[in-house]
C-alpha cells in the first residue's frame, strides 16, 4: 500500500521483505528479499526497532502502529494494524491503490486485529473501503489446517514451558526455532497473562511478547535497554532483539533472567 502511495506521488518504490513473505500472502505481495543498492531512502513499515532490519546506509523514515520503539522521523501511532494506517494514507493522498494492494490491506487488517476483535471505528471504516472495492473477504481467506512445522513448534514450546507467578500475573516463558508469534498467541489464549517466547536468529536473540493485560511494549523497550539491545511494540504485542551468541541451552536461563527482571520475586510454578 505504501508502494502504491509513493508511486502515485511520482516516486519509484520497491518493497523489501528480508525474511520473505508468508505463503498465503505470496499472491498479493511483490517483494524482494534484498535491499537494492541505489535507493535514496527507506521507509520502515511496521518496525518497532532498527534491530529488526538489516543495516541500511540511507536516510530512514518510519511508518508504524507501535507507540513504543526507536526514535525516527515519520509516522508512529498506536493503532490496531499498520495496514489500516497505510490505507488511510492512500485515501488521504488521493491515490487509487492496486486491487492486489487492497486485498493485502484488508487481509492485513483482518489478521492484525485478531479477526477484527481489536478493531475500532477507524479500523472498520478502512476495511469497509477495501471490501467495497474487492468484495467479501471470504473469497481470499484460505481455510486450511496448520502446517506440520507449526504444530511441532507449538508442541515443543509446550514441552519447554516455564510458568511463573509474578506481580504482573502468570508469566509463561518458552523458546522455539520459529513461529514465535503463533506460540505466544497460543499461550495467551491458554490463560497466560504475559507470554515470552525466545528464539535465535543468526547472531541475535529475539524475545517476542504477547499479553491481553500488561503493556508489553513498555516491557520490550525496558528489557532491550537492560540487555544492551532494543525493543518496542504496542501494548499487546512487542519484541526485543539483542545481539548475542547463544546456544539453545542458554535460552531457558535467559528467559528466567528476563522474568526476574520483571519481578525479582517471581515464583516458578510446578
Amino acid at each position: 500500500m505504501l508502494r502504491d502511495v509513493l508511486e502515485g506521488l511520482g516516486r519509484e518504490a520497491v518493497v523489501v521483505c528480508p525474511d520473505g513473505v508468508a505463503k498465503d500472502a505470496g499472491p498479493y505481495a511483490r517483494c524482494s528479499e534484498e535491499v537494492p543498492p541505489d535507493i535514496e531512502m527507506a521507509v520502515l513499515a511496521d518496525v518497532a526497532s532498527l534491530a529488526q532490519v538489516p543495516p541500511i546506509d540511507v536516510p530512514l523514515a518510519i511508518f508504524d502502529h507501535h507507540a513504543v520503539g526507536d526514535k525516527l522521523p515519520g509516522v508512529r501511532e498506536e493503532r490496531p494494524s499498520c495496514s489500516e494506517m497505510a490505507l488511510e494514507l492512500a485515501i488521504e493522498a488521493g491515490v487509487r491503490p492496486r486491487r492486489d494492494s487492497l486485498i493485502a490491506a484488508a487481509l492485513g487488517i483482518y489478521s492484525d486485529t485478531a479477526r477484527l476483535l481489536r478493531a475500532d471505528k477507524r479500523t472498520l471504516a478502512a476495511i469497509s473501503f477495501a471490501i467495497s472495492e474487492i468484495g467479501p473477504l471470504e473469497k481470499y481467506i484460505v481455510q486450511q489446517g496448520e502446517e506440520r512445522s507449526l504444530k511441532m513448534a507449538k508442541l515443543k514450546a509446550l514441552a519447554r514451558l516455564a510458568i511463573y507467578e509474578t506481580r504482573l500475573g502468570v508469566v509463561c516463558a518458552t523458546h522455539v526455532d520459529a513461529y514465535e508469534s503463533d506460540v505466544a498467541a497460543l499461550l495467551t489464549s491458554a490463560g497466560c497473562d504475559v507470554a515470552i517466547v525466545a528464539s535465535r536468529h543468526g547472531g541475535e536473540v529475539r524475545l517476542v511478547y504477547r499479553s491481553h493485560k500488561v503493556d508489553v511494549g513498555e516491557i520490550a523497550a525496558r528489557i532491550g535497554e537492560l540487555l544492551g539491545g532494543s525493543g518496542g511494540g504496542h501494548r499487546g504485542a512487542s519484541v526485543t532483539t539483542v545481539k548475542m551468541k547463544a546456544t539453545k541451552a542458554d535460552l531457558p536461563r535467559l528467559l528466567g533472567d528476563v522474568v526476574r527482571a520483571l519481578d525479582p520475586g517471581a515464583r516458578p510454578l510446578s
